[in-house]
């Protein structure tokens, strides 16, 4: 019996140690990438906004099938859901979710700089965290899991938007 309520307690203490510490983390987290591309802002910001060019750009295994729904300005593949928030000649919002799981906010920022032929398009995912420990620690590991599946997705949106040299 003493075991057990040592058992017990012990668990208590350890939950309540991860969640203080766990409370120190932020609540906010955002994975950001950016490509500098060499076409006109416009050009891309009409390309993203067709949402057909999607299944050409965004990293996705070869077999998958796109659903798109130009009314509700959504597309489903795999078991991601990405829908069309709003939409300004220097910024893109959507929103995605991947199978029952919590949404992220995706943004597209354009951003031009001037007396130069080259601007950056930055894209960011925003993940809005619960205080659970398990949550907040996991979330140690977004810039990992997402970060090289964005890297190559810009990558393949360079090739499809840039002039061939």
């Amino acid at each position: 019996m003493r075991f057990v309520k040592l058992a017990i307690i012990s668990a208590v203490v350890l939950f309540g140690l991860a969640t203080a510490m766990s409370l120190l983390l932020p609540s906010t987290v955002i994975v950001s990438r950016p490509i500098d591309l060499q076409v006109s802002p416009d050009s891309v910001y009409r390309y993203l906004m067709e949402l057909e060019n999607w299944e050409n750009w965004l990293e996705h295994d070869e077999n998958a099938k796109f659903v798109i729904e130009q009314q509700a300005k959504r597309i489903t593949y795999q078991n991601t859901h990405i829908s069309m928030i709003s939409s300004e000649p220097t910024k893109i919002t959507t929103e995605w979710q991947v199978g029952e799981g919590r949404t992220m906010l995706g943004e597209f920022h354009l951003i031009s700089h001037p007396n130069i032929t080259v601007f950056t398009l930055q894209w960011q995912f925003t993940q809005k965290l619960n205080w659970y420990p398990w949550e907040k620690f996991a979330s140690i590991l977004s810039d990992k899991a997402l970060g090289p599946y964005m890297e190559k997705s810009l990558l393949r949106l360079k090739e499809r938007v840039e002039p061939a040299h």
